[in-house]
C-alpha cells in the first residue's frame, strides 16, 4: 500500500521516496491518493516506473 505525505505548507503529497522534493519532516500522511496537489515530481517517477513495467 502506498503511502502519500505531505510537509510544511506549500509542499504537495509525495508518494515516491526517491523524489527530490520528498519531505524530511512529514506533517501530514494518507493512505489514499489525493485527488489534488500532488508531486510533479513523482508523477514523472510514477510515469516512468509504469512505462518500465508495460514494456517488460
Amino acid at each position: 500500500m502506498e503511502e502519500y505525505v505531505k510537509g510544511a505548507e506549500p509542499d504537495r503529497w509525495h508518494w515516491c521516496k526517491n523524489c527530490k522534493q520528498y519531505p524530511r519532516v512529514v506533517i501530514q500522511r494518507r493512505n489514499w491518493r489525493p485527488s489534488s496537489d500532488l508531486c510533479d515530481e513523482c508523477l514523472d517517477i510514477e510515469k516512468i516506473e509504469l512505462r518500465k513495467i508495460a514494456a517488460t
